[in-house]
């Protein structure tokens, strides 16, 4: 199994991160694969004995470079503010014996609960992941579904969109929780984010071309 942790100067989260796989038996099979490219970045995956890849910003780039590092089986995505448990760890070992899978865990976000279940209810409803809720597949599926989207924005509604229609029956919404910070919802008001999240979402549908979206987001959040 593999863990694809994308970064692009998050440092703390990151340690907090890389310091629960590590109690959880799990700082082994990461790899942090860095936008920014920066040296205390590299220093702190070595400080934990985790690998370490550098690329060009973009989350779907990075995704993809780790990736392509990994040997066949299964892989999970984790964003570098997530927090996971050993329930995850027991659910992983079930996933890990069983036939191939790809899907998410449910989300969970502090004080944002409703937030979380409107995410985790629509996700298993129209088989769309987010990055938040900690995607996962097997190698197998995602070559089968062209693998994963090297974009720089929507790089997980893009993937969840060939994998279902490459192996719909393999999904999985798994009832784990993966946790994620409630700090963008904070910061930029959850009604502005729902708001601006969706708006992206139809613009993605609609034709609009990832880079112009990553500028859009980005842009938006300075």
């Amino acid at each position: 199994m593999s863990i694809v942790v994308p970064v692009f100067r998050d440092d703390a989260a990151l340690q907090n991160l890389l310091t629960e796989l590590t109690n959880q038996g799990w700082s082994d099979s990461v790899t942090v694969v860095d936008g920014a490219q920066e040296d205390r970045t590299r220093a702190l995956c070595a400080q934990f004995g985790v690998g370490y890849l550098r690329t060009a910003p973009g989350r779907g780039h990075q995704i993809a470079a780790g990736i392509a590092q990994q040997k066949d089986g299964m892989c999970l995505v984790l964003h570098a503010d997530a927090a996971t448990s050993i329930e995850m760890r027991c659910v992983w070992e079930r996933f890990l014996a069983g036939p191939p899978v790809w899907g998410r865990f449910n989300v969970a976000i502090p004080g944002l609960g409703v937030i979380a279940w409107c995410m985790n209810v629509r996700s298993r409803l129209t088989r769309i992941c987010t990055g938040d809720q900690g995607m996962f597949f097997h190698t197998k599926l995602l070559h089968e579904a062209g693998g994963f989207a090297a974009i720089r924005l929507m790089e997980d509604i893009e993937t969840s969109i060939r994998l279902k229609h490459a192996c719909p029956k393999r999904f999985v919404p798994c009832g784990c929780t993966v946790g994620t910070s409630p700090r963008r919802w904070r910061a930029q008001g959850v009604i502005r984010t729902v708001l601006f999240m969706w708006g992206c979402r139809l613009k993605y549908f609609f034709g609009t071309d990832p880079d112009r979206l990553y500028q859009h987001y980005y842009r938006s959040r300075k």
